[in-house]
């Protein structure tokens, strides 16, 4: 493993956005730059600002911010072949981006170089050399920094190493400060990419015209690996310990394709488990915290099962294993506390007696191993984990259930009635929808009757009303809607399947509630988690 400090480069607003599903605005994209820049990366790329680019607009606001820990990076192509360096607009954007690092990538395999450019290979060697002169010495503006991506860098070393390390040469020689090795199609093994590594270390080494110009101030070597072969983090690792001190990916994996190296486990694993060093900027204990940020802004639904910092990461489910943490046992790689994360206990059909004990007293309840009213919990269940209904991870549902077996509600909210009705007519060109609900809710027995409509669907005037109810029942109201899931059918009856939907609420404090309802009605099913959530705000913040 290499002694020197590690440089984290994240390019989860370039490379990341080109995932099928990720399409970040202009306003998510400011925003998660400053949280990279908090959370510590030496480097953020924020895009490619061609003319005429969304991204051009996102670096005249970005290269005006004030970072505290990183720079930005900006993202671009070599120059064309068979044309003037200075005359290419895509260079000239570059250079008006402001950023004061640019991170130009240029072709190594033989095979794009012949078919995809349609140049020499005497031809593409020039284009690197020029671009990256221009860049770090251009009358406009010279760049502080150039990186090299080398494209495709591991499948071209393989089929004519030697051209391959010729092109790293070219931009070595031009003034590129970082060369950065790309497995571009994720195709390439662990232990190729980490002996590849070593000889290329081993070229600028002994190279003597790259001896002549570095001395032992040589070039770093980076590394970026994509996940086609489900190693991207592998290889990213094994490249680090092999010699490369300088990392690229993208927070939680996200990118083309199946994605890139997930620099949620990389930096994990490099600070926690390895003599790596990073800055001491960097906030390795917020790791989940900034997984989720990126997951908020992209619109994703966050992993459960990602390492380190899902919530099934430290979640522990059958009883052995909670009996045994319990009672000291390791089932844990790492304290979960140091990424952020934190032990928890799911409830399922595999549950006993140690596993609801555990949840209670987490929840707050003072309650004696053998009381009984455990064994009744665990008993409700076992019956709703039996007809498909998911409690395991969701701690407010936890919470309900404590309460209803070990506390007291202490408010008594019954629908008795609840008509919702959807609307929708189009006269030539126009069309015009809303919903409407008549909702019948009685608090301790006092009947409250809403009438409310509203444009923002079923589940949202459904929403709209209890809230007015509870709001003259004198309930708090203090919490909004902010997400509505809807999880697959266990067994697949068509229109008739019983769905579990989720929902989460955010009190005006940030705190965020989720609930869940589980029927073959899918207005039903959301109106029980509507339901629930208002009995756990009354119990939990209520007077």
């Amino acid at each position: 493993m290499s002694t020197s400090r590690i440089k984290l480069y994240d390019t989860t607003l370039r490379d990341g956005s080109q995932a099928s599903d990720i399409n970040f605005t202009l306003e998510e994209k400011l925003a998660l730059i400053e949280a990279f820049d908090r959370f510590g990366f030496d480097y953020i790329e924020a895009g490619w600002p061609r003319p005429g680019s969304a991204d051009e607009e996102l670096f005249a606001r970005a290269s005006t911010m004030t970072l505290q820990h990183a720079r930005l990076a900006a993202f671009s192509s070599t120059k064309k072949a068979r044309s003037k360096v200075a005359e290419d607009p895509i260079l000239r954007a570059l250079i008006e981006s402001g950023a004061p690092v640019a991170t130009v990538f240029g072709k190594t395999w033989i095979h794009h170089v012949t078919y995809q450019l349609k140049a020499t290979p005497d031809e593409n060697l020039g284009m690197i050399r020029e671009t990256i002169e221009y860049l770090r010495d251009n009358p406009m503006r010279p760049f502080e920094e150039v990186v090299y991506d080398a494209e495709h860098f591991f499948d071209g070393y393989k089929d004519d190493s030697e051209y391959a390390l010729a092109t790293l040469k070219a931009a070595a020689l031009a003034g590129a400060s970082v060369l950065v090795l790309c497995d571009t199609n994720g195709g390439t093994l662990y232990n190729e990419v980490g002996d590849i590594v070593w000889w290329v270390l081993e070229f600028l080494k002994s190279d003597p015209a790259i001896r002549e110009r570095f001395g032992d101030a040589l070039p770093e070597v980076g590394i970026h690996c994509h996940n086609d072969s489900g190693l991207g983090v592998a290889s990213t690792l094994e490249a680090v310990r092999r010699g490369c001190t300088h990392v690229q990916g993208t927070v939680n994996g996200v990118g083309e394709r199946i994605g890139n190296a997930d620099l949620v486990q990389v930096i994990a694993n490099l600070a926690l488990k390895t003599d790596a060093v990073l800055r001491d900027v960097v906030r390795v204990e917020e790791l989940t915290h900034l997984s989720d940020a990126v997951y908020a802004r992209a619109g994703l639904r966050p992993r459960k099962d990602q390492p380190f910092v899902g919530v099934k990461g430290f979640a522990h489910d059958g009883g052995v294993h909670v009996d045994a943490v319990l009672k000291g046992a390791s089932y844990q790689h790492i304290d979960p506390a140091r990424v952020g994360n934190k032990m928890r206990i799911t409830l399922s059909t595999n549950s006993g007696r140690a596993s609801i004990y555990a949840v209670v007293k987490s929840l707050g309840f003072d309650v004696e191993p053998n009381d009984p009213r455990l064994r009744a919990m665990l008993d409700e269940v076992h019956a709703l984990c039996s007809e498909g209904f998911d409690i395991g991870l969701l701690e407010d549902e936890q919470y309900l259930l404590a309460l209803k077996h070990l506390g007291e509600i202490p408010r008594r909210i019954v629908v008795t009635r609840c008509d919702v009705t959807s609307h929708f007519t189009q006269l030539e060109d126009k069309e015009d929808h809303d919903n409407s609900c008549i909702l019948k809710m009685e608090v301790d027995g006092v009947e409250y009757k809403v009438f409310e409509d509203t444009e923002s669907g079923p589940v949202g005037v459904n929403f709209k009303a209890m809230k007015e109810a509870l709001g003259r029942a004198r309930l708090p109201t203090n919490f909004e809607l902010v997400n509505y899931e809807v999880g697959l059918p266990k067994q697949r009856e068509g229109a008739g399947s019983t769905i579990q939907t989720y929902i989460t609420y955010e009190m005006d404090d940030g705190q965020l509630i989720t609930t869940s309802g589980f029927h073959e009605d899918i207005i039903v099913s959301s109106r029980e988690s509507l339901l629930k959530a208002a009995l756990l705000v009354a119990a939990r913040f209520g007077k």
